[in-house]
């Protein structure tokens, strides 16, 4: 049949918006961490001193009991990576070499380690929407 699209869930034009991913991204994180009635938050824009221009802005979300750090980065296409600890006391590493490296594992850390409860990351791609 001329002009019809065949779907499939994630793929081509039917793929969902990026605003109902970030959206079930952040319904997906335990709602143990989410649950805090009050959270400090700080941002900060994490440049990269060692070359061209690109930035991370960290988005850091203090409770009583849990930290929930969003990461978005101009590395590349958009991205957002965000990740739930459960201490109030978690913090974000960055090390440019290995970040921009074709190597990158460790790069991008949220220490302590042992205190990750979620993570997860969503990357906005171009493409045509419908």
């Amino acid at each position: 049949m001329r002009g019809s699209v065949e779907c499939s869930w994630g793929w081509g034009h039917c793929a969902p918006s990026p605003l109902l991913l970030w959206t079930l991204l952040l319904f997906a994180a335990p709602f143990g961490l989410l649950g805090e009635k009050t959270r400090q938050v700080s941002l900060e824009v994490i440049p990269n001193w060692l070359g061209p221009l690109q930035n991370l802005l960290h988005i850091r979300a203090v409770g009583t009991n849990s930290t929930l750090h969003y990461v978005w980065s101009s590395l590349g296409p958009l991205a957002v990576v965000m990740v739930a600890t459960n201490t109030p006391h978690s913090t974000l590493s960055v090390n440019w070499s290995l970040l921009l490296s074709p190597e990158p594992d460790g790069g991008l850390m949220v220490l302590p380690k042992d205190s990750i409860q979620f993570s997860s990351a969503l990357v906005f791609t171009r493409g045509s929407c419908c």
